[in-house]
């Protein structure tokens, strides 16, 4: 492969006569040459032979280079023509560009030069025009930088290494621990933490956002030694911006906030830019860097065939006239026209040769014919002068007015500068046109003319039409949450409420926390947070204690704590007399929703069941007709096989058909 010094004198692709390299970066080197073809200076980028080692490589350096040829835009590196040619038998793609002499951004920093914020803003302005174009096409830059935003001799500024730094970025970023500390001063919190490879437009926005601060402070923010303490810094943190930037400051911080949908885009930083640019002073030329050898050194002299240079043109062509004044004029230059009054004789003059013959001293008549011809000359001129003079004292010149709709105030102003307008402002707010400072509308309307020194108004923009505070109680949270989105508002629920009336989820109170005031109607500033205070029903309701009482009794007593009863069957009970409650659904003392039931069971007193006759019966017997009558054999004394002479329960004896409890234990006595 060819070293650097061996690329001079090269010819590239048999037109492009390589001179001195210019610089050198990770991806290949920069060379000054000579377009034979054309005639012109260019730029030639001569990449690593990386970018051609492997077929999927080679594909996608002509995949990038056809798209970054084809960008066409006054802040964008123009590619002229890409191809891959063959140095000592290695294959390196090269790129030919356009010749930019201005030197970058980050030449003039490093001459220890720093920028006003209006130069800033100048430079921010055209990095925007061109990201704003290469986003809208679906291209982010991923490496914006001091070196990478370079001027020509227009003074105007360039994005370079558009596309081809997409290659390198996905290379960079493959792996975030490994990031170098020049990638990482310059990179997005997004990148920092891994979650954008490559980054989007979002970053191309924080990048440039971090390079106008460091045009005008001489710092970067957040950068440390490292790229990892670099990267770590950023990661939810605010762009720090000084006051000094004046306008500039609010509008820095915006394109520099932590979250990516947060920024602005190109189209909306560029914009406020402009608006930014109102309230600063007009800035000094950029100190570009000098031309190089590229640079005209004619002094502006032209070669004797260029066609545009001088010529002699005579002032008259009077046949007669042999001594007529010839005086230079440029070929091509317009003639300022003769003013003429309409409708006198001025306007013949207008139109009409004038010769300006020379004087010799060979005779009177030749001197006095000519004096009348000087005399009357300037009795015409008189005549013209008059007419002008009374023509403007008389006439008023009127303008057309220009379609300012939607362009930013300042820019409008500047465009009637010269109309001689009164010019009055108005304000209002507009969903038409929401950003603030944008022109509405005029009066008179566009297309109409208007005379000098008649009042003429521009209607702008004081931003979108503020939202108003809504009447939030009686909605659900559901409800009055879109209502409030809708409008730009924000909510918070301040708390919940056992309410009696609105069921749980309804809004019983809102308010602005910092003006508690404001009611529904009035208007606030979009974000305004409304406080909401929310129903939780009803509030619980406690059962009571039900055992004892009867029918009307249980009721009544779940009645007044808004509750409803339910009778299921009744019960035998032994311990709760006939009619009472014997049993309840839920115990005394849970909480319950109101309105909740709670089923009771009444009580129909012991369940009796009558002694069976065991007369004649054997003891098998006897046991079967206890357990059929619903009682259990208790204590058996004697000899079973003998005969039951006594049946008993406890002490006392039963008498056939008594009633008694069921499942009382009856006891048998045998001999």
């Amino acid at each position: 492969m060819a070293t650097n010094d061996a690329l001079s004198d090269l010819f590239l692709a048999g037109r492009y006569r390589l001179h001195q390299r210019r610089g050198a970066g990770g991806d290949g080197v920069v060379m000054d040459a000579i377009d034979e073809q054309l005639q012109r200076p260019v730029a030639v980028k001569i990449l690593s032979s990386d970018w051609a080692a492997t077929p999927m490589a080679e594909r996608r350096f002509r995949a990038e280079a056809q798209v970054a040829s084809s960008l066409t835009h006054p802040n964008v590196n123009a590619v002229y023509d890409w191809g891959i040619d063959h140095f000592e038998g290695v294959a390196r793609p090269y790129l030919v560009l356009e010749y930019l002499s201005g030197g970058s951004l980050r030449d003039i920093l490093d001459r220890g030069r720093l920028l006003s914020p209006s130069q800033a803003l100048v430079v921010g302005l055209d990095a925007c025009r061109g990201l704003d174009y290469i986003h809208r096409r679906g291209i982010v830059h991923c490496d914006l930088k001091p070196a990478t935003l370079v001027f020509g001799d227009d003074r105007h500024l360039r994005l370079v290494d558009v596309g081809l730094s997409r290659i390198v970025a996905e290379q960079t970023w493959a792996d975030p621990t490994a990031v170098g500390i020049d990638a990482a001063r310059y990179a997005s919190p997004e990148q920092a933490q891994g979650v954008a490879s490559p980054p989007g437009a979002p970053s191309d926005i924080y990048s440039l956002c971090l390079v106008l601060i460091e045009a005008v402070t001489g710092q970067i923010p957040f950068a440390s030694d490292s790229a990892v303490a670099t990267l770590n810094a950023r990661i939810d943190k605010l762009m720090p911006v000084s006051a000094d930037f004046g306008p500039l400051a609010s509008v820095l911080e915006r394109a520099g906030r932590p979250l990516p949908a947060d920024r602005f885009t190109a189209s909306e930083f560029g914009r406020a830019l402009m608006q930014a640019a109102e309230r600063l002073p007009r800035p000094a030329l950029i100190p570009i860097a000098g031309s190089s050898l590229f640079s005209d050194t004619t002094g502006g002299m032209r070669r004797p065939s260029d066609p545009t240079g001088p010529t002699l043109r005579p002032v008259s062509d009077v046949p007669g006239e042999d001594e007529a004044v010839e005086t230079p004029v440029l070929a091509g230059a317009l003639a300022a026209p003769v003013l003429a009054v309409p409708g006198t004789a001025d306007a013949v003059m207008a139109h009409t040769p004038i010769a300006v013959p020379v004087y010799d001293q060979a005779g009177e008549p030749r001197r006095r014919g000519r004096s009348w011809i000087l005399a009357s000359l300037v009795l015409v001129l008189a005549l013209v002068a008059g007419g002008l003079v009374a023509y403007r004292m008389f006439a008023t010149t009127s303008h057309v007015i220009p379609d300012l709709v939607g362009v930013a105030k300042g820019v409008a102003e500047n465009q009637i500068a010269d109309n001689g307008w009164t010019v009055v402002v108005r304000t209002e707010r507009s969903e038409i046109q929401p950003v603030m400072g944008n022109i509405i509308r005029t009066d008179p309307p566009a297309g109409t003319k208007l005379g000098e020194g008649k009042p003429f108004t521009l209607v702008v923009s004081d931003g979108p039409p503020l939202p108003k505070l809504v009447d939030l109680n009686g909605m659900t949270l559901d409800a009055a949450t879109a209502t409030l989105t809708g409008l730009k508002l924000a909510i918070s629920v301040a708390g919940q409420e056992y309410d009696e009336v609105a069921a749980a989820g309804i809004v019983l109170t809102w308010k602005v926390p910092d003006q508690p005031s404001l009611t529904a109607g009035t208007e606030v500033t979009p974000g305004t947070t409304v406080s909401v205070t929310v129903s939780k029903g009803p509030s619980p309701r406690i059962v009571p204690a039900l055992s004892g009482l009867d029918v009307a009794g249980a009721t009544a007593a779940l009645a007044a704590v808004q509750l409803t009863v339910v009778r299921a069957d009744d019960i035998f009970s032994a311990a709760i007399p006939v009619g009472q409650v014997a049993d309840q659904s839920l115990p005394a003392g849970t909480k319950v929703d109101r309105g909740s039931s709670v089923t009771i069971a009444i009580s129909k007193g012991p369940d009796l069941v009558a002694v069976p006759s065991l007369s004649g019966l054997d003891f098998a017997s006897a046991q079967a007709a206890i357990a059929g009558a619903g009682l259990t054999v208790g204590t058996v004394t004697g000899n079973t096989a003998g005969v039951l002479y006594a049946v008993q329960v406890g002490p006392n004896a039963v008498a056939v058909g008594q009633q008694i409890p069921r499942g009382t234990p009856i006891d048998l006595y045998y001999f």
